[in-house]
């Protein structure tokens, strides 16, 4: 399973790398210096990945992790 697999066919290549930084624990400040945007614009890019991917988390889950999930493990093994 990677990010260029048929569960990632909507996401930009950018929107792919950024989520690739996610997943190896990047911070949105160290993901807007390799992108040249503001930490805003990260945050932003974040939302609309997991809207693009239909992932909204609970009160007692975290975005970041069930991003991390989804790209480690592919978008079945999901729960949100």
């Amino acid at each position: 399973m990677n990010i260029y697999s048929a569960d990632f066919p909507a996401l930009t290549l950018k929107q792919r790398e950024t989520l690739s930084m996610l997943a190896q624990g990047m911070s949105n400040s160290e993901i807007a210096r390799i992108h040249f945007v503001t930490e805003k614009s990260v945050e932003q890019m974040v939302g609309r990945i997991a809207r693009t991917l239909a992932i909204t988390p609970d009160e007692t889950s975290n975005m970041r992790v069930l991003l991390t999930l989804a790209f480690l493990t592919g978008l079945d093994e999901v729960s949100v």
